[in-house]
């Protein structure tokens, strides 16, 4: 087995990746020393991640805000043929932060709209809702490592 990994820095070229995916993976930290993973879609938006949890999940009444999280969102594709030196491209974005809870409403109905238009344009704006167990949430962004892995 062959592979190379390559460390992406050009901002841009991650934030066009993290607009692009559909889904993620998010890790929370709970109050009771566990660890919350679930997949989820989301929403890039000021250098930071934002999604929503079920207040009816067992785990939620144990989130403990302000705790480090991580997001992570991955893409592969294979390559074909016989001049290629390698076969298959990896590539993986990790988002690192501090999990808070959004309270601001402007910010909360800016996110909905954004939702809106990734994952639902054809519902008109006045027709789409937000089931009132959905709790909007953010990863307040520390650091973010992308990186490429090519290999056979």
């Amino acid at each position: 087995m062959k592979k190379q990994i390559t460390q992406i820095r050009d901002i841009e070229e991650i934030e066009k990746h993290l607009i692009q995916a559909q889904s993620g993976v998010i890790c929370i930290h709970l109050a009771n020393e566990k660890l919350m993973q679930f997949a989820c879609n989301f929403i890039y938006l000021d250098k930071n991640i934002y999604t929503y949890l079920d207040s009816t999940d067992e785990n939620y009444e144990h989130i403990k805000y302000g705790s480090a999280g991580s997001f992570s969102v991955s893409s592969s594709e294979k390559l074909t043929g016989k001049l290629k030196e390698f076969t298959y491209i990896l590539s993986y974005i990790t988002i690192n932060g501090e999990i808070k809870e959004v309270d601001d409403s402007k910010l909360k109905d800016q996110i909905a709209e954004l939702y809106r238009l990734k994952y639902s344009p054809s519902i008109k704006a006045d027709e789409y809702e937000i089931m009132e167990n959905l709790k909007p949430v953010i990863l307040d962004t520390n650091e973010i490592k992308a990186l490429i892995e090519e290999g056979i």
